[in-house]
């Protein structure tokens, strides 16, 4: 040891005066280590500025301490705890082929221009060799850059958080990639200004490695400017690659995430990672500046959140989201099983995606905003579009996903019932080749409150060029346009869209392409509303005519009151039995007053009890309960698209019947259903809406069988009904807010039946009735909150109906009594219920 506070192996004298020559000069030198020599420093040594010369090893033990560190073909091992700080310059410099190992250590450095670096990678003269360094669990500050790779180097960072503070031209810089490679694995690198900056070497001498910044769970942000910069020299062009992988993350914060010039290159991939700012690649500002050119790829998932502007040829893929609030432009674009969206934006602004090339990929999905008015001229629509330059070549449809605001106003201007070339919002236009099925809409159509648009295609010779958006000049080729669906009650083509077999060769333009989809219904059409909706129109009439058949009558419920034999003065019965139909509503209202026919499928099964108590008379006085449970599909004949609706149902109810010993009899029954619906759509699946309901029913029936000789009976008949049924108010699918109300009806019901009772064991019978029905029908609320948009609709009332009937009981024993019947009813007038029911039960007396 010296008394100059030289750390040196001994060794030649030259070696080490051309060690110390060799390396850059500091503020200050107090420690050497000499070409071949070795030293550590232990925790408590003075911290010192080192120089390690060629082939030399510094290693600083855990807790040690330096002023700076620069080293030569040299070997570096620093250890957890270690410090090295330096107030006036760069901290950590290590050039031509050095190796580097730290871990766990604080990496500080300051400077007054802010020109100072933390960690450096460098060559000196002209070695090729390089430089590779590795930091593990650390932190490196600076008020320059952060981290610095030249030379060639290749420093990989694990679990390190870098930042640069710096504000000047010179600072800010979290790591600086100029020549060769930076890997971040579970860190976090952040400028004041630039998270990261790319540019090519300036040094004649140095061989080329490359820019590439490669992240793996990692975050890179920039503060005041881009979180990635890539930025032309003087004399070099500059490329660059970037990576992004497992949920790594560019953040710039002033909204840019990459900023590239002119004459630069970059291709960037993000991986299941996020980008949050623009992309902007400058384009050159005279024609012989060449502009700054990128690739960009997203896929698994990645996310980019921001604009791009300039020169960029994208590939947006499996599952990768692009939202953009701005304008945006690329060269070309492949979507495939992707999302593209237009973030919300106020009511007056809407933005544009312009692919100068074309558009390619398979299964993609581009959300619009979109204000649904009446559209028409192109200056007054609201909308979010895609302008496409050049060809459409995807296999298979392009999802188009409309949301947004407005009235859904009706876009058939001139009310000819058919959406024209000049009617309806322009979501998407084609300069080039492309298909009528290329785009389709999501789910079928777009609803705006009950009202339903779809997607109308106008190819070649059919669009009008007065609509033209398209840039440079382009002429418009093809036009997606966005307008209502008009039906009509008869001789209209089916408004769901059939899906055509895929083609990826384009197919020829002449003659012209009508809308493959549009019904072209002209006069006596009407707004079509969403598919959904007959069903719900349907409910009220559907479900009351379900608790008619649960409440049907005594002869239907127990049978055969009259038979058996009992000694005893109170008794009891348990009964069962099952109900089915298959009926066909005609609606009171007409095709323009939404008026929707149905079938309707009943299947349910009833069973209960009661005590019977017999008087002196041989009249009888009879208590009970019944419980049931049951099913019932209704299915609307609609033109504006197919829906179901299938419902529980789930009642209890208590009845009291007396009779006479000279044959009247009067039976009282009072009870309680809940209804629980699903209504599904061809075009939205099973489960849109959920329509819930409870009913409540009352019945009183009066009868007075009647001798007609030769063992025949008549029996006239009367009965007085009340349904109440309370809907629940639900929000569906499309956000319809669907407000049923209360539907209450009140039926009056006057028949005779004619039996025979010769033989216990087969006692036929025939009925006839005539059923008068009044109210039933309420208006039904449907209202949206997105669209701004309420409507009222009425639901259609049951109606009277005759119905015939014919069955028989069988008193098999004295206490066990089975009992049939079928029956067939009509509406009586223009609307109402008709169709087949059938009655089976069992019943047991003790």
């Amino acid at each position: 040891m010296t008394n100059n506070r030289t750390r040196a192996i001994p060794g030649p004298l030259s070696a080490a005066i051309a060690c110390v020559l060799l390396l850059p000069t500091a503020d200050a030198v107090a420690g050497v280590v000499i070409p071949g020599g070795m030293h550590t420093v232990q925790a408590g040594d003075p911290a010192e500025m080192w120089q390690v010369g060629n082939g030399g090893s510094l290693t600083l033990a855990p807790g040690a301490s330096a002023l700076g560190i620069t080293a030569l073909s040299a070997r570096i091992d620093i250890g957890s705890g270690a410090t090295i700080e330096n107030a006036a310059g760069n901290a950590l410099e290590f050039a031509n082929g050095t190796s580097a190992t730290i871990v766990g250590a604080t990496i500080r450095s300051r400077s007054v221009d802010e020109s100072d670096i933390g960690l450096r990678t460098y060559t000196s003269g002209a070695s090729a060799s390089i430089t590779r360094v590795s930091v593990t669990a650390s932190t490196i500050s600076a008020t320059g850059h952060g981290l610095l790779v030249t030379g060639p180097g290749e420093v990989s960072i694990d679990r390190v958080t870098a930042t640069s503070t710096g504000t000047s031209a010179n600072g800010g810089i979290g790591a600086g990639v100029y020549n060769g490679t930076l890997s971040a694995t579970g860190s976090s690198i952040t400028g004041e200004r630039y998270g990261v900056r790319m540019l090519h070497e300036e040094r004649a001498d140095a061989s080329s490695g490359g820019r590439h910044l490669v992240l793996d769970d990692s975050t890179v942000t920039g503060r005041s400017e881009a979180a990635v910069r890539v930025q032309s020299t003087a004399r070099n062009v500059t490329d660059g690659t970037v990576e992004l992988r497992n949920h790594s993350r560019l953040v710039g914060e002033n909204g840019v995430a990459i900023d590239a010039t002119s004459r630069t290159t970059l291709d960037l991939l993000a991986d299941a990672s996020d980008i949050v700012g623009d992309i902007h690649i400058a384009r050159g500002a005279s024609a012989t500046v060449a502009d700054g050119t990128a690739n960009l790829r997203l896929q698994n998932g990645a996310v980019l959140t921001g604009a791009i502007k300039g020169s960029v040829t994208a590939a947006v893929t499996s599952s990768s989201i692009w939202t953009m609030a701005t304008d945006s432009e690329v060269n070309a674009l492949e979507l495939s099983d992707a999302t593209i969206a237009f973030a919300s934006p106020p009511p007056t602004l809407h933005r544009s995606l312009v692919i100068h090339g074309d558009l390619s990929g398979t299964g993609g999905l581009v959300a619009v905003q979109t204000n649904l008015d009446q559209g028409g001229d192109i200056s007054a629509q609201g909308t979010d579009r895609l302008l496409i330059e050049g060809n459409v070549s995807t296999t298979g449809a392009t999802t188009l996903a409309v949301s947004g605001s407005g009235s859904g106003a009706l876009t058939d201007v001139n009310q000819n019932g058919v959406v024209d070339a000049n009617e309806g919002i322009s979501l998407v236009q084609v300069a080039g080749a492309s298909r009528a099925d290329a785009f389709t809409l999501r789910g079928g159509y777009v609803a705006a409150g009950p009202w339903q648009y779809r997607l109308h295609a106008f190819g070649p010779g059919a669009v009008d060029q007065a609509q033209n958006a398209l840039q440079n000049g382009a002429a418009l080729a093809w036009d997606y346009r966005l307008g209502n669906t008009i039906v009509c009650e008869s001789d209209c083509e089916p408004v769901d869209p059939v899906v055509p077999p895929v083609d990826p060769v384009d197919p020829p333009v002449e003659p012209p392409v009508e809308p493959p989809v549009d019904p072209n219904p002209g006069d006596g059409g009407r707004e079509a509303v969403v598919p959904q909706m007959p069903s719900y129109l349907s409910a009220p009439a559907a479900l009351l005519t379900y608790g008619d058949m649960l409440n049907d009558g005594l002869h239907q419920r127990l049978g055969e009151v009259r038979t058996g034999i009992s000694s005893d003065p109170v008794g009891g019965e348990v009964f069962a039995r099952y109900l089915g139909g298959q009926l066909r509503y005609t609606s009171n209202l007409s095709f323009k007053r939404f008026g929707y026919d149905f079938d309707q499928q009943v299947n349910a099964l009833q069973f209960g009890g009661s005590l019977v108590a017999l008087d002196g008379d041989n009249g009888s006085l009879r208590a009970g309960w019944a419980a049931d449970h049951g099913t019932t599909r209704v299915t609307p004949k609609a033109v504006d698209g197919n829906s179901s609706a299938k419902y529980r149902a789930n009642g209890v109810s208590a009845w009291i019947t007396w009779q006479h010993g000279g044959g009247l009899w009067v039976d009282g029954v009072i009870g309680s259903t809940r209804y629980r619906g699903d209504v599904g759509t061809d075009l939205r699946g099973s489960d849109v809406g959920r329509v819930r309901a409870n009913g409540w029913t009352m019945s009183v029936e009066a009868g007075m069988p009647m001798a007609l000789g030769g063992d025949w009976t008549v029996e006239p008949r009367f009965q007085l009904k009340h349904q109440a049924l309370n809907f629940r108010n639900f929000t569906d699918g499309d956000g319809l807010l669907v407000r049923l109300g209360t539907a209450k009806q009140t039926s009056a019901r006057i028949g005779a039946q004619v039996s025979r009772k010769t033989n216990v064991r087969f006692m036929p019978y025939a009925s006839l009735d005539l059923t008068h029905t009044s109210h039933g029908d309420p208006g039904v609320d449907v209202s949206s909150a997105d669209w701004h948009v309420a409507e009222r609709f009425g639901s259609g009332r049951v109606g009277n109906a005759y119905r015939v009937a014919a069955g028989a009981v069988s008193q098999l024993t004295d206490h066990v009594q089975v009992y049939g019947q079928g029956t067939y009813q009509h509406f009586v007038g223009s609307y109402g219920m008709r169709g087949w029911a059938g009655n089976l039960g069992v019943r047991v007396t003790f």
